[in-house]
């Protein structure tokens, strides 16, 4: 499967699915300082608020989008086989 970003049928989703970034704090290392950040997605539907950096929660975002596109995937591929199956009426 390609990546969710160059996915047609993730268009929709990854408008719906983006990451939003709360400033929490800075950690300090030997030579710089980074910020750090609560994480969470726009659809609500997924959220991390440990203070991570910003490189930590692209990494656990990208894990959620790609939840995201395995279920867009299996919506479609169910959706396509009840097409070709004529409905049953009781």
């Amino acid at each position: 499967m390609q990546h969710y970003t160059e996915d047609p049928l993730m268009d929709g989703p990854r408008r719906e699915h983006q990451l939003l970034l709360e400033p929490v704090g800075t950690t300090t290392g030997v030579l710089i300082t980074a910020a750090l950040f609560a994480a969470g997605c726009a659809a609500g539907d997924w959220m991390d608020p440990r203070p991570y950096d910003l490189h930590a929660h692209m990494e656990g975002f990208d894990q959620h989008m790609g939840e995201v596109q395995r279920k867009v995937h299996e919506t479609e591929a169910s959706e396509a086989s009840q097409g070709d199956r004529p409905d049953e009426e009781a």
